[in-house]
């Protein structure tokens, strides 16, 4: 099983900051989940056909997977990450 490394943008750091403890921490896990295994995320369409998509509670974690290295975009509500 290959092993992925992490990179977060400054978008995505900073609307971690924005988000309450709880959600931080689910964040966290789904981080984690991702890393063991990418390709689960689910595929997202043209314009952003290279993007994957996890959900957890009403957001989305947007993330793109360069060779080893996973990298996390940005994550919002759902009704606004698509924008």
């Amino acid at each position: 099983m290959p092993i992925y490394f992490s990179a977060f943008s400054h978008r995505f750091l900073g609307q971690l900051k924005k988000l309450d403890r709880r959600q931080k921490e689910l964040v966290f896990k789904r981080i984690e989940k991702i890393l063991r295994n990418p390709e689960m995320g689910k595929p997202l369409h043209a314009p952003l056909a290279n993007y994957l998509s996890e959900r957890f509670e009403s957001h989305r974690i947007i993330f793109k997977i360069r060779g080893s290295t996973v990298e996390f975009a940005w994550l919002d509500k759902r009704k606004r990450v698509y924008e």
